[in-house]
């Protein structure tokens, strides 16, 4: 079978939606050295020597260990947080206690599509993310599709309060107290009843398992927003981008629909090589670095490792590196996503959560009579996360 990136190919040629607000707006920490290449990154990210860089050291004293966010733990102290969410991705959970849930809110959220005949992904995307990720942590459980609404809504203001970061001024005083209000507000109607509850009967969500190892409340909300960062914005950015890729290239969306689960896999680590929904990680070596280490990393230096070049590597991904090409995963010995979920330590634990649960929406809307891309999404690069979003990305049906 021909592929899409089948070589040779115009060179100019790119695949990329989101490279131009990459170009145009992206920006690295000051005084860091940002490596590029794939065997660079991979080194960064893989050494026991490197620490996370992601909180100065003065918000570091304000918290006590249990309260600094997972992602940015280091050594024990991160293998010890971590196994609490770590075997919810597992294959046997996401097939028995995942997959079910992640069928039946595609059907209603394409019951919706067909319905109405528009449905705006970039919204039933975030649906979708905070009722999975909702599920895991144990705050939608249970919980009616209206009350589960007002709860993705209180998540998406606090989530995206740091979008504030351009003010000064009162402006930025204004922005601040508000984003200090949603938290609250999330702390009160979602995280503390769940946390009461779990007290009375606990169950199999990470909350549970927070209350069972004795975490104060504040530590408790810092982990559950962490995850609901991580698991839910990002999740709502691939799972737009995919609709967007797919939608608008027909030959991709057969391949899409005619293909197996592997297929279907290999295609949107494909598309998520191209386009990682975080750009750019940070190390920092430690200013007391010896020996072997000190002669690969500079004492006290910060590194920038970006995923979105090494992804583009052509001595690790081969031919046509810009292209998006289906049988790329397998012609590269099975690296898939190659370094968007990361490498090392910190790879991203519940990246089968959110390929699945994107395989799930996407083989429900491309199988919708008539759908059709009805609009030009539009891309917002956010700097200080390394990310960006995309919004309008609307579809109607026959």
């Amino acid at each position: 079978m021909a592929t899409l990136a089948q070589c040779p190919l115009d060179p100019a040629r790119d695949d990329r939606k989101t490279a131009a607000a990459y170009d145009r707006a992206v920006t690295f920490k000051e005084g860091a050295k940002i490596v590029r290449d794939a065997d660079g990154v991979k080194s960064v990210l893989r050494s026991p020597s490197l620490l996370q860089d992601g909180l100065d050291a003065a918000a570091l004293q304000r918290l006590t260990p249990e309260e600094i966010p997972l992602i940015f733990l280091d050594g024990k102290l991160h293998r010890d947080r971590r196994k609490n969410i770590t075997d919810f991705f597992s294959p046997r959970l996401i097939k028995e206690k995942f997959e079910p849930l992640m069928r039946k809110t595609a059907d209603v959220l394409i019951s919706d599509l067909e319905r109405d005949k528009r449905l705006r992904i970039d919204e039933a995307s975030w649906q979708m993310a905070v009722t999975l990720v909702g599920e895991l942590i144990g705050v939608t459980r249970g919980k009616s599709r209206e009350e589960m609404k007002k709860t993705a809504k209180r998540i998406e203001r606090f989530l995206y309060r740091t979008h504030f970061s351009h003010l000064t001024g009162w402006r930025l005083k204004v922005a601040k107290a508000r984003g200090a209000l949603y938290v609250m507000d999330f702390l009160m109607r979602d995280v503390r009843p769940t946390v009461r509850a779990r007290r009375k009967q606990p169950q199999d969500d990470v909350i549970s398992r927070l209350v069972a190892e004795n975490y104060t409340e504040k530590a408790i909300l810092i982990d559950t927003m962490t995850l609901c960062g991580a698991g839910m914005q990002t999740t709502r950015e691939f799972i737009s981008l995919v609709a967007w890729h797919l939608l608008e290239n027909d030959d991709l969306r057969q391949q899409f629909i005619d293909g197996d689960y592997e297929a279907q896999m290999a295609i949107l680590e494909e598309i998520l090589r191209l386009e990682p929904i975080v750009s750019t990680l940070y190390r920092r070596a430690p200013a007391d670095l010896s020996g072997k280490a000190a002669q690969e990393y500079e004492p006290g230096r910060s590194y920038g490792v970006s995923l979105r070049h090494a992804n583009i590597d052509p001595k690790a991904v081969g031919e046509c590196p810009l292209a998006l090409d289906p049988l790329r995963k397998e012609k590269q010995q099975d690296q898939g996503a190659f370094l968007s979920f990361g490498n090392g330590m910190h790879r991203c634990p519940g990246s089968p959560l959110a390929l699945n649960e994107t395989l799930a929406l996407m083989n429900r809307l491309l199988r919708v009579p008539g759908v059709r891309l009805a609009s030009k999404p539009e891309v917002t690069w956010v700097p200080h996360l390394a990310t960006f979003e995309i919004a309008n990305v609307l579809v109607t049906c026959d």
